[in-house]
């Protein structure tokens, strides 16, 4: 049977690939330079996308956790479809398996209510590796949590956009030691040397760090000109983070499993520090009810800002929130200071609110399989921002919206067919900016808004203190659907403006190239949110 399963897979997949060669789309001369197929000096290089998400991308979430007990919220007093608060039950279903070192948290069917009268902020927590928050599905038989008021501040003058999200998991565990980084390396290789390996004896994972430099600013603007009001990088330069699982160690040398990121100048003070996240965490089968009535407006106050958001990480790997439904929020996933992990397979619906997902501070995450159906989008679409790298937002729908860097330098990601009506709807604190360095890649971006003509990517004046976008250098690739025309000159590469090229995906593409072969989970899991994205929006009708 498991045979026939997978040539069943094999062969669904062989003949979705002869589609996709079917429209005829014209193979991307930047795509053949990355292969080897051809050689052009006026080609740069792409950079490879292809390690974002779960185990780097090789391998799925697993659907099955054997080695994990089972934690029953109902065994803990949570009863489903009542009139009373489960927010305790469940916080005690989760210490329960917290102590176990590991469970999976599970819901049966039916409506489940938290922070039904708070009177104060009170998020669910998660501290611990191997916790699964699971549920029995978005349909009529799945699991329901409601989340009845919104969370509130933690003092009076909390700013708006620190205010907790419902669920957090974070990694309490902190990084007391650091060594210096004794040689220099290059963007893509994968061993660095450092002072003192010895601090890393016990840890699995490691954070390379350049903190704020001047100098090393002037290269990273690529003699691009800032604009006047951008204070941080002004008067303190730029800084680089990237987390990495460590291989191996020989002596003083580190063997990472996965590229470097940045090109690492010893003369620019990096330092690399133990980093202990959690593993192993996803939140997985959930339909996530808020009640976020108003009509949003930005910055209106804390309440519009935050108090209606699910799910945060902070400090996790190999994490995942996957298969969950959003209606009424303010933010649905927000990942922080991470690595290696993947948001996959969201629906959003109902009342728009600030954000649907954000990555922040991280590293090789995969945002992707997404659709925001809420009436009029959320307000910041996917996005990557505040020094991620190497991620990528894969396959996600805003057709009220775009996509999203909230600023503060990200570097090297990955916007891959993407479909929104605006070219971005960027955020950030204008002293923060530039949204985002080298390495911004647009791939087979699909516009369905009305027509943009002569979009700048780094437009030097304007109204207020808030320009538009601000990217070095970016590269544009097979941008289509409403018509739309670039300032060239500040465009690092475009080819194909108008018309979508092959591959169709760029991070499916170089996963492939990089492995040898497509991994079986981009098949599967593409079957899996065709049928049900389908589902659901025949549900909406």
């Amino acid at each position: 049977m498991k045979f026939l399963y997978n040539y069943f897979l094999f062969l669904s997949c062989f003949i979705l690939s002869i589609s996709v060669f079917g429209q005829e789309e014209k193979e991307a001369a930047i795509w053949k330079k990355f292969t080897g197929k051809i050689s052009s000096s006026e080609i740069p290089m792409l950079f490879d996308y292809s390690y974002a998400g779960y185990k780097l991308g090789e391998i799925g979430v697993p659907e099955k956790f054997k080695h994990l007990k089972i934690f029953n919220v109902i065994d803990f007093g949570a009863i489903p479809n009542d009139s009373i608060s489960d927010q305790e039950a469940i916080q005690a279903t989760i210490k329960a398996a917290e102590k176990n070192n590991g469970g999976i948290v599970f819901f049966s069917k039916g409506e489940f209510l938290v922070n039904v009268q708070p009177k104060k902020t009170n998020p669910i927590t998660i501290n611990s590796s191997n916790i699964i928050i699971k549920g029995s599905g978005l349909g009529k038989n799945g699991t329901v949590i409601n989340m009845k008021n919104h969370m509130l501040k933690r003092t009076p003058d909390e700013p708006e956009w620190k205010v907790s999200y419902l669920f957090n998991f974070a990694s309490k565990k902190g990084e007391n030691l650091q060594t210096n980084i004794t040689k220099n390396a290059n963007e893509g290789d994968f061993t660095i040397e450092v002072k003192n390996a010895a601090i890393f004896k016990n840890a699995k994972f490691i954070q390379l760090e350049m903190p704020y430099n001047l100098e090393a600013s002037k290269v990273a603007l690529q003699e691009k000109k800032p604009r006047e009001h951008w204070e941080k990088i002004k008067e303190k330069g730029v800084a680089f983070i990237e987390n990495h699982e460590i291989k191996s160690i020989s002596g003083n040398k580190i063997t990472l499993k996965d590229p470097i990121i940045n090109n690492i100048n010893i003369d620019y003070n990096w330092q690399a520090k133990p980093f202990y996240p959690l593993e192993n965490v996803g939140v997985e089968d959930i339909f996530f009810k808020a009640n976020f009535k108003d009509k949003f407006k930005h910055h209106k106050d804390f309440i519009h800002d935050n108090a209606w958001s699910i799910i945060a990480m902070q400090r996790v790997a190999n994490a995942w929130v996957r298969r969950c439904k959003f209606s009424n929020i303010t933010g649905a996933v927000s990942i922080n200071n991470s690595y290696a992990s993947s948001i996959l397979m969201l629906l959003v619906e109902g009342n728009s609110g600030h954000k649907l997902t954000n990555v922040t501070q991280s590293s090789r995450v995969l945002t992707g399989l997404i659709n925001d159906a809420s009436n009029y989008g959320q307000f910041h679409g996917a996005a990557m921002s505040h020094k991620t790298s190497g991620s990528v937002i894969w396959r996600v729908k805003t057709p009220k919206q775009g996509w999203d860097s909230h600023a503060d330098i990200p570097k090297n990601n990955l916007v891959d067919l993407y479909e929104g009506s605006k070219m971005t709807s960027h955020g950030g604190f204008y002293k923060n900016e530039p949204h985002h360095l080298k390495g911004l890649t647009l791939w087979n971006y699909k516009r369905v808004g009305k027509t943009r003509e002569n979009y700048n990517f780094w437009s030097l004046s304007g109204k207020g203190m808030y320009w538009g976008f601000s990217v070095i250098n970016p590269t544009v690739v097979g941008l289509h659907g409403s018509k739309t025309t670039l300032e060239e000159k500040n465009i690092g590469y475009l080819e194909s403006l108008g018309t979508k090229v092959f591959p169709e995906s760029l991070y499916e593409a170089q996963l492939k190239h990089r492995l040898g072969k497509s991994p079986k989970w981009i098949c599967k899991i593409l079957k899996e949110w065709k049928k049900m994205e389908s589902k659901w929006l025949q549900n909406m009708l």
